[in-house]
C-alpha cells in the first residue's frame, strides 16, 4: 500500500510559501491545529500577518472522499448550504489541499465548501445542494500562494476569528478556543511560544518586529476566490 505522504505536502507547500515571501519582504506563519483539526475541519492555519486561512490537506484526490466518513464534516456542510453568510466566511478562508501525479506531482487548492460540499463526496443521500465539486475554483498551489501574498485570498482577522469562533459553536464548543503552539522566530535557540486563542497569536504578530506591512490589494489572475 503507497503511504499518504501528506504531511510532506505540507512543509513543501510552507517551504514554497516561506521562500515567496521572503523575496516579497513579507513574512508568513503556520500552526498546527494538533488534533483541533476534527472539530475545524483543517489541519492548519496560515496568515501572512493580516490574512488567514484554514487549510485542510489530502494526499491525492481520491482521498478527499475521506470527508465523508466525519460526520462533523456533513454537519458543516449541510450547515454552509444553509447559512450564506457563513458561506461567504467559509470561501473566503477555508480550503482544501491535494497533489496529483502529471509528468510531476504538483499541489491544487480550492474552497472547502465548492470541493467538499458535494453529494460526489457525500452521496444523494446526504441531501447537499450541489451535486458535485465546483472545478472553476480549482487553483494550483504556486497562484494561491502569490494571491494570499498579495491580499486577495484569506480573511482579516475578526472575519477569521469569526468564522473559526462558529466552527467551534457549530460542534458544542460555543466559547472554546484554539490553541496554538509555533517556534519563537526571535528566539536564537529552540522554544515556543504558545497561544490560547487567534486573537492571542494575532496580538503577537502585531508587536513582533517579523510583523510585515498589509499588503496591498491587487487582483489575481487565474484565480477566483
Amino acid at each position: 500500500m503507497r503511504r499518504r505522504k501528506e504531511q510532506s505536502l505540507v512543509d513543501a507547500f510552507f517551504n514554497y510559501l516561506n521562500r515567496v515571501a521572503v523575496n516579497n519582504g513579507r513574512v508568513v506563519t503556520r500552526c498546527s491545529m494538533d488534533g483541533q483539526d476534527s472539530i475545524l475541519g483543517a489541519d492548519y492555519i496560515f496568515t501572512n500577518s493580516t490574512r488567514f486561512v484554514l487549510v485542510e490537506f489530502k494526499y491525492e484526490k481520491i482521498h478527499l472522499k475521506d470527508e465523508c466518513k466525519k460526520n462533523r464534516r456533513l454537519h458543516l456542510c449541510q450547515a454552509l448550504d444553509t447559512a450564506e453568510l457563513w458561506r461567504q466566511l467559509s470561501v473566503e478562508c477555508h480550503f482544501v489541499a491535494w497533489s496529483e501525479m502529471h509528468e510531476r506531482r504538483v499541489l491544487n487548492f480550492n474552497q472547502y465548501y465548492p470541493e467538499i460540499c458535494n453529494r460526489e463526496i457525500f452521496g444523494i443521500g446526504s441531501g447537499l445542494h450541489w451535486d458535485a465539486p465546483d472545478r472553476e475554483t480549482r487553483v494550483r498551489a504556486d497562484l494561491l500562494a502569490n494571491a494570499f501574498l498579495q491580499g486577495t485570498v484569506g480573511a482579516e482577522f475578526n472575519a477569521f476569528e469569526r468564522y473559526t469562533n462558529w466552527l467551534l459553536e457549530l460542534e458544542g464548543q460555543e466559547g472554546g478556543d484554539i490553541e496554538l503552539l509555533i517556534d519563537n522566530p526571535d528566539s536564537n535557540t529552540l522554544e515556543f511560544l504558545e497561544f490560547q486563542s487567534v486573537g492571542g497569536l494575532k496580538q503577537w504578530l502585531d508587536h513582533t518586529s517579523l510583523a510585515p506591512p498589509p499588503p496591498r490589494s491587487k487582483p489575481s489572475r487565474g484565480f477566483r476566490p
